[in-house]
């Protein structure tokens, strides 16, 4: 891809993002119909072509692009999954490739997918959604970028918009892989953890409560064990289920905040009682959970 170099260069920036989100698209589908060539050297060369085509601007002498560029690279990265080209699992292809964790500046690509996907929940572009959602269930388990980015989607975004539960309320009917995936983060950035001993538990963020009970409600198999409905699953795909951590934050969040919202922690518990069946009493009540 070495080649393509000059090409590219011709481009002003942003248009040179567009230009090379196609190009990948091209090599992925390549790719895909000579599983037996060389990938690991191809994949290389494409990572450095992300590098320096899709997260770079050659026209700048910066490191790394401003704030308006990094804007200007998600609208870029949003109209070409959301165009009518190319099959789903070719776009998941191109976007595991876009955001794969190598390159020159991982958490640079990490924060520029936290608003990617910050963005794509409010608008609903259901193509990009389930590539995020893809993406994020072939990273490692615990995987620190996963970790990072649930985090910053909270604090960055979730939390700061008035009224989430409302705004995100059809995030289980456009992509129930991530809303599920979604909620086991959730669970783990809000758990129990152990000081000098002692066990100590910080309370969720009302507005997360309200999030999570909305999109349990909406969705009342999203937590199943089987996988036979239409919803795809959250525990057949990554083996686990939200449940466990979300019934701690219904029993002890009332325990240890000040203010009064034990209404809003009954229905979270409600909506976590609706999703316990017998077919998936195993995962939502692992070994040793109790």
């Amino acid at each position: 891809m070495e080649s393509l170099g000059p090409l590219m260069r011709k481009f002003d920036f942003p248009q040179s993002v567009c230009e090379a989100l196609k190009i990948i698209h091209i090599q992925c589908e390549k790719m895909s119909l000579n599983p037996s060539s060389a990938l690991s050297q191809e994949l290389s060369q494409i990572t450095d072509f992300v590098d320096e085509f899709v997260f770079g601007n050659h026209q700048s002498k910066a490191k790394k692009l401003n704030y308006l560029e990094q804007l200007q690279v998600i609208q870029a990265l949003i109209d070409h999954f959301d165009s009518d080209e190319g099959e789903f699992s070719l776009l998941c292809s191109v976007f595991m490739v876009v955001f794969l964790a190598k390159g020159k500046d991982v958490e640079y690509k990490m924060d520029t997918l936290s608003k990617l996907i910050s963005l794509n929940l409010s608008q609903g572009h259901n193509t990009m959604l389930n590539c995020v959602a893809l993406w994020w269930s072939q990273q490692p388990p615990n995987s620190k970028h996963c970790n990072q980015l649930a985090r910053s989607l909270v604090h960055e975004y979730m939390i700061l918009v008035p009224d989430i539960a409302t705004l995100l309320k059809c995030t289980p009917q456009q992509s129930p892989l991530l809303a599920g995936i979604l909620l086991i983060h959730f669970g783990d950035l809000y758990k129990v953890s152990s000081e000098n001993t002692n066990p100590v538990f910080k309370a969720p963020p009302l507005p997360l409560v309200k999030l999570s009970t909305t999109w349990l409600m909406e969705q009342k198999d999203l937590c199943g064990a089987q996988g036979k409905s239409e919803c795809q699953n959250v525990v057949s795909m990554l083996g686990k289920s939200p449940i466990p951590a979300l019934i701690v934050w219904s029993v002890l969040a009332p325990l240890v905040t000040q203010e009064d919202n034990d209404l809003d922690y009954s229905r979270l518990h409600l909506s976590l009682l609706l999703h316990i069946t017998q077919a998936n009493v195993d995962a939502s009540f692992p070994v040793g959970f109790l």
